[in-house]
Parts: C-alpha cells; structure tokens; sequence
C-alpha cells in the first residue's frame, strides 16, 4: 500500500497536539515573565509594610526599657516579623543617632540621616506615616559594597517618633525569576518532548484500526468479501468495524444473488436463442420435407389435368404418385404431432407388460419391410421380461430403433437384439452391421431431422424425426438411451424398469 507517513492522521494529530502545546508554553511563559516580577515586587512591597509593623510594635517597647543608647538592632531578629529579610535602620529624629541591624559605616550613617532630613522635611500630617521607593544604591554595606545594585527601600515613621527604614535587594528577586524561567523553560520543553511522544503512541493507538479498515476496504473494492475488519473495542472504531463487516457480508449476498440472476438471465437467453434456432429450423426442416411430396403431386396433379396421361395405365401410376407422396406427408405429420405432444410433457401410462413377447410382436410386424431375403433378424430371448413403463411408446421406440437399423443394415446383413440386465432395469440393445456413425454425429442423431447421410434416408423416405420421437419418449420415462459403434456395426439401445418404484 502506497502510504505518505506526512500524510497520515498520526502526523496531522501530532503537529497540532505540538503547535498548540507550544503556543501554549510561549503564552504561558510570556506571561509568566511579566508577572512573576509584578508578584515579586507586590511580595517585596506587602512584606516592607508586615516588617514595618511589627518593628513598630516591638520598638516601642524597645524604646521604653530605655536600651535606645544600643546601636545594634541585630538581637532583634527573633523578635520582628520580617519576612522580606530587609535590613533595619532605625533614627532618632532628634539626634539622628542610628541604630541597625547591621553593620554600616560613617558614609551609611551620613546617608541615612539625609535620607531622614529629606523625609522628616517632606512629610506632612495628612501624609501617610511611610513611604516605599526603589532605589540604585551607591554605598550600601548591608547589601553588598562591591555591588549594590538595586533595593526596595521603605521610610517612615513610628509610633515612638523614631524613623524606619527598611532595605531589601531586588537582584535576588531577579536571579529567582530567571531562575524559574529557565526551569519553567526545560520542564516546558520536556514535557513538550514527551507529550509528542504520548500523542505519537495514542495516535498509532487509534490510527492502527483505521488503517487495517483501510487495507480491508481496498480488498472489498476488488471484490475479495472474505476479509473481515478484527477490531474487538467498544468503540466508534469498533462500531465502524463491525458496520463493515455486515456491508462486506450483505454486498456479498447482494453480489452473489446478482450473479445468480445473471446467470439465470444468461441461461434464459441462450435458451431463447435455442429455441429460436430449432425454431428456424424446424421450419426449414418441415418446409424442406413438404416441399418435394408437394411438388410432386402438384406436378403429378398438372399432368392429370392437361392430358399427359391419356391412357389408363398412365394415369393409374400418375395417381399412385400422388397417393404415396400424400401418405408421406401425412404420415410426416402425425409423426410431428406425437412428437410435439410428447415434449409438450402429456402423462404416461406406466403398466406392468412383457418386453419380450412386445418386441417379438414388433419384430413379427416389421419383417414385411425386409426385402432382402438373406438379411436376418435375431432376437433369440425367450424368457418372460416383465417391466414397468408405457408400453404403447415402448413399441413405438423399439420400432423406430429396428426400422432403422433394417435401413441402415448391410445388403445380406444381420440385425441382432438382446438384453443386458441390471439390478431394477433391463437394457434392450438394437444391434446392426452397417457402417458406423461418425463421432462429431454420435450425439446429434437423436435431434429433429438431422440425418448423416441425407441422401440415404431419401431414398427410404426418412423423415429424420423417428429417434427424435425415441428421445422424447425415453425422457418421459426419465430413463437412459444412446447410440456407440462396435467394432463391426452400430448399437442402439434404451433402458426400463424391472421394479415398480412404488414397491
């Protein structure tokens, strides 16, 4: 099977599974970048402000026990909540002593008490009692002197009168979210990485199914239905399978049932065809048989009336002319008319009679058609035969069989009958020596007015009707007859029952 992987309903799931996890991570990433720091900043901001008041709380009391002369804030760790890990400054606005949580130098400490006039001359009653900024320090030794960096700073004032102030980094808060970034970046990219390969193995998962449907289908088109879709889920997938499964078993009824019909059909036409040509030719047949008696005794009947014939003797044989040829057509005549009632299907009477005293009566009444004195007929059985058939057509078959062999008999020849019997039938064979019947016409003697030698059966006056009429009759009986040459001659024969099927 010519099949394109790119073209595949695994690819297309994977590269839209892949687009749109990756739009996704680029969005979320994005977006991550811009309020990761936002929520840094709030972070930083919320948690100035809970150190802001915690501080407020504790130095108040710190500045009551009077311990305000320390300039070291640091044992107060434990005791404020400072969640930003901010450095504290605490001023005494008056004196502008300062008091820190670490360790700062004459630089720091100019620096703070400016930052305390500047806030100390800027702020106002209605202001609020802090204030946060962010700030790029130059000297700041409890971030990092080499490299101060930048730093959220928040300044106010306490309930004690004393100023705050409250410093945090901000490059942490960077480093942390470059940090998550570069995570979120790898975990993105490897959970990118194995959800293509998860859609790649649900895909073929599900694809497997469609593309053996697919094999199945290309061996329906070429007419192969014995191949069945094996998809066992409980599926759509499976659904369609077994939907398939019943179409390939109705197309193949459908198909077969058409090829039934057509044959039928087929077979109804050459049969049409056939009758038409025994039609055809029957008609040619009858009209070839009718034309010469016709035409003689027109011919005869002409002479008579203008006088040829002027005496007695002329016109007796004219007339004996005229009667033979009338009797050949008639006899012709009757002999289509039993043979067409005889294919036409007219019942039988089957009856129970002597085959051996029939065919002595038949051989007895046919010997008037011997001219030949030295020709012999022998049928020596002497022994009673009873069968069961029509005995009115058995005659006529066995005289039709023995006419015809006295007319194709050698001059001085013999003619021989005589019985093979079987377990419930007895077949007669009609044996005589005359020349042997041609293979090609061995199967076609027993059709309507088909002759071998025409010009022989002429000179008898043969209709070419009378095996045809054996034929009919041995199909009535639904028993089996034929014709096979001997070494010396030709055997016709015929088979009937011994035994009453009733019995």
């Amino acid at each position: 099977m010519d099949f394109n992987f790119r073209h595949s309903i695994r690819f297309k799931i994977a590269i839209i599974v892949f687009l749109s996890t990756l739009v996704t991570v680029f969005v979320s990433w994005t977006i991550s970048n811009h309020f990761i720091e936002q929520f840094y900043v709030s972070h930083t901001r919320t948690s100035l402000i809970a150190t802001y008041n915690s501080c407020n709380e504790l130095f108040e009391e710190y500045a009551n026990d009077n311990n305000e002369d320390s300039e070291d804030l640091a044992t107060v760790h434990g005791y404020v909540r400072n969640p930003a890990n901010a450095s504290i400054f605490l001023i005494n606005p008056k004196t502008y002593k300062v008091y820190a949580s670490v360790k700062i130098d004459n630089d720091m400490v100019i620096e703070l008490q400016a930052k305390v006039e500047d806030y100390v001359l800027t702020s106002s009653a209605d202001s609020a009692p802090y204030r946060i900024i962010r700030n790029n320090a130059v000297s700041d030794a409890s971030l990092d002197p080499d490299n101060p960096g930048v730093y959220y700073e928040l300044i106010g004032e306490l309930n004690n009168g004393y100023i705050i102030i409250l410093r945090t980094p901000v490059d942490s808060m960077h480093d942390n979210i470059n940090f998550l970034s570069r995570l979120f970046t790898s975990i993105s990219l490897a959970l990118l990485v194995f959800e293509i390969l998860i859609v790649l193995f649900v895909s073929n998962m599900f694809s497997r199914p469609i593309i053996e449907m697919n094999r199945i289908a290309r061996r329906m088109s070429n007419m192969d239905f014995k191949a069945q879709v094996n998809v066992k889920t409980d599926d759509e997938i499976g659904e369609l399978g077994e939907s398939m499964n019943i179409m390939a078993k109705k197309l193949e009824k459908s198909i077969n049932e058409m090829k039934r019909v057509n044959l039928q059909l087929t077979n109804d036409i050459r049969e049409h065809e056939h009758v038409e040509e025994m039609r055809q030719e029957f008609l040619s047949h009858v009209s070839h048989e009718l034309k010469t008696p016709l035409a003689l005794i027109q011919g005869y009947a002409e002479g008579l009336k203008s006088g040829v014939a002027d005496d007695p003797e002329t016109i007796s044989d004219y007339c004996d002319v005229i009667i033979d040829e009338a009797k050949k057509m008639n006899e012709l005549v009757m002999k289509l008319i039993d043979l067409n009632q005889l294919e036409t299907g007219d019942d039988i009477s089957i009856e129970r009679f002597d085959l051996t005293s029939l065919i002595h009566d038949v051989v007895s009444n046919t010997s008037i058609l011997v001219h030949d004195d030295e020709m012999n007929i022998d049928f020596v059985e002497k022994e009673e035969c009873l069968v069961w058939a029509d005995s009115f057509m058995i005659e006529q078959v066995v005289t039709n069989y023995l006419t015809n062999a006295i007319h194709h008999v050698k001059e001085n020849g013999s003619i021989r009958i005589w019985y093979e019997k079987k377990k419930d039938t007895v077949r007669v064979n009609v044996y005589n020596d005359g020349d042997p019947i041609p293979d090609e016409s061995l199967d076609k003697v027993f059709i309507k007015f088909y002759k071998t030698d025409p010009a022989r059966t002429r000179s008898y006056g043969g209709s070419g009707i009378g095996l045809s009429i054996v034929a009919a009759i041995m199909k009535a009986h639904d028993k089996d007859y034929g014709v096979h040459n001997t070494e010396n001659g030709v055997v016709f024969y015929f088979e009937v029952d011994t035994k009453s099927e009733i019995n």
